[in-house]
C-alpha cells in the first residue's frame, strides 16, 4: 500500500459494542459491566453518531470490512443487532463480498443464535475462547468453560456463517505447555478459517497484573513463552494454517481483512465509545476534525459508555479529541506496523535499508528490494527490532 492509498476515503468501519458479563481478570479493554437500559440507551446514541456520520459522507468508496468489537458485541442479541446492522446498510454503501465481522463470547452462542448472526449478514464471527484449560479460565476470570467454547465453536462451524475465527492465549500464569498445546489441538480439530494466538500482556491495573507482582504467581520465563510461540507455530502451520500476522494464522484467502487494513496503514472509520479512527485530511475535515494537508488524523472517542451516551444526547459527535500526524510520524508508523505482517513493508530510505541490512546479518529481517520483512526469528524480537530500525 502506498502512502496515496493509505490515506485514500475510508473502506473499513469499527463500531465498539463495549458490554461484557464482568471484567476479565486481565482486561483494560473499554467497557461496561451494565444491564439492557444502558444498552438501549448506548444503541440509540451510536445510531446517532452514525448518522452524524454518514450525513458527511467520508465514506466515498463501498465499504469492504466492517467490525463489530468489543467488549462482547453478542451480548446485544440478535433484534438489537439487527438495529444496528440495518442502519450501516442504510447509511453506507456495502461493497460486495464485504467482510462483516462479529466478536463473541461462548457464553452467549446457540446453535439457534448462530444461525440467526447468519441470517443477518454476519460473514465471519471471532470467538473469544482463550484458553481450554478450566483452571486457567477461572484464574482469567472467563465466563466459560472448555466445554462450552468447544460447543460454541462447532455451532458456528454449521451456522452458516462463512469464515470462523478463534482466540488463544499463551503464556499464562498457571497452564502449563502441555494444557496450552492441548487446547490447541482441539480446537485445530475443528479446523478453524482463523486463529489468534495471543501472549497474555500484564497490563498495569488489571487483576492478572496485582496477582504477578504479589507473588502469587509467578511471571511466565520467556523461555517458556518462546516454547509455547513456536510450539503453537509449528502445530499451526502442519494444520495448513499460515502465518500472515506475527499473533495471527489463516487458511489462504481467510486473513482478516479489517485488521490487515490496520497494518497496512489504511484508513477507518470509528463509532462507539473507547474507539479509535484513522482518516486522510479530507475525510476529517468532513467530520469537523482539524486537518492539513498530506496528513493522517487520529482520532478517538469519550471511552465511558455512559458519558458517550450523554454527549450524543447533547448532539455531539462522542469525538472527544484527535492528532494530526505528518509525513514523517506516518511513515514511522507504517514501518512499526507493517513489521508485523510477513509480507513486511516497503522502506525508501537510505539508512533505513542500511539499518535493515545489518539486521539481517544476524538472521533478524529479509531484505529483497524495498521490501524488509521479518524472519521467524525476527518475529520473536519484533519489538526490538521495530525501535532499532525507528531509531535509524
Amino acid at each position: 500500500m502506498t502512502a496515496e492509498d493509505s490515506l485514500a476515503p475510508p473502506r473499513s468501519l469499527y463500531i465498539h459494542l463495549p458490554f461484557c458479563r464482568r471484567r476479565c481478570a486481565y482486561c483494560d479493554f473499554a467497557i461496561a459491566v451494565s444491564g439492557p437500559d444502558l444498552q438501549d440507551r448506548y444503541l440509540d446514541a451510536l445510531l446517532a453518531e452514525l448518522r452524524l456520520v454518514t450525513r458527511t459522507s467520508p465514506a466515498a468508496e463501498p465499504l469492504q470490512t466492517v467490525h463489530l468489537g468489543g467488549g462482547t458485541p453478542s451480548l446485544l442479541g440478535p433484534e438489537r443487532l439487527e438495529r444496528l446492522i440495518e442502519a450501516v446498510a442504510a447509511g453506507f454503501s456495502l461493497a460486495e463480498g464485504c467482510e462483516f465481522t462479529l466478536e463473541a463470547n461462548p457464553e452467549e452462542v446457540t446453535p439457534a443464535v448462530t444461525r440467526e448472526w447468519a441470517c443477518l449478514g454476519i460473514t465471519r464471527a471471532s470467538l473469544g475462547i482463550q484458553s481450554l484449560s478450566d483452571p486457567t479460565l477461572r484464574w482469567l476470570g472467563r465466563g466459560h468453560d472448555a466445554e462450552l467454547g468447544l460447543s460454541a465453536l462447532g455451532w458456528l462451524r454449521e451456522s452458516g456463517i462463512r469464515q470462523v475465527s478463534c482466540d488463544l492465549i499463551f503464556a499464562i500464569p498457571g497452564q502449563s505447555t502441555a494444557a496450552f498445546l492441548d487446547g490447541l489441538d482441539r480446537v485445530l480439530r475443528f479446523q478453524p478459517d482463523h486463529l489468534s494466538c495471543y501472549e497474555l500482556t500484564l497490563e498495569p491495573g488489571t487483576t492478572t497484573r496485582r496477582l504477578v507482582d504479589s507473588g502469587r504467581y509467578p511471571q511466565v520465563a520467556e523461555a517458556v513463552a518462546l516454547e509455547q510461540l513456536r510450539s503453537a507455530r509449528a502445530r499451526l502451520l502442519a494444520a495448513g494454517l499460515i502465518r500472515y500476522e506475527v499473533s495471527n494464522y489463516s487458511r489462504p484467502g481467510c486473513e482478516s481483512r479489517h485488521n490487515l487494513n490496520y497494518w497496512r496503514g489504511g484508513t477507518y472509520l470509528a463509532l462507539g465509545a473507547g474507539s479509535h479512527g484513522f482518516l486522510g485530511g479530507p475525510a476529517a475535515s468532513a467530520l469537523g476534525l482539524p486537518a492539513g494537508q498530506g496528513v493522517g488524523v487520529r482520532y478517538w472517542h469519550y471511552r465511558d459508555a455512559a458519558t458517550y451516551v450523554r454527549v450524543l444526547g447533547q448532539g455531539s459527535s462522542g469525538i472527544r479529541d484527535s492528532e494530526q500526524l505528518d509525513d514523517s510520524q506516518l511513515r514511522l508508523e507504517r514501518l512499526a506496523l507493517g513489521l508485523r505482517l510477513t509480507e513486511g513493508v516497503e522502506v525508501a530510505e537510505a539508512q533505513l535499508l542500511a539499518a535493515s541490512q545489518r539486521l539481517a546479518a544476524h538472521g533478524w529481517l529479509e531484505v529483497e528490494g524495498q521490501r524488509v520483512r521479518a524472519t521467524p526469528a525476527g518475529m520473536e524480537i519484533l519489538d526490538r527490532l521495530t525501535l532499532e530500525l525507528i531509531a535509524a
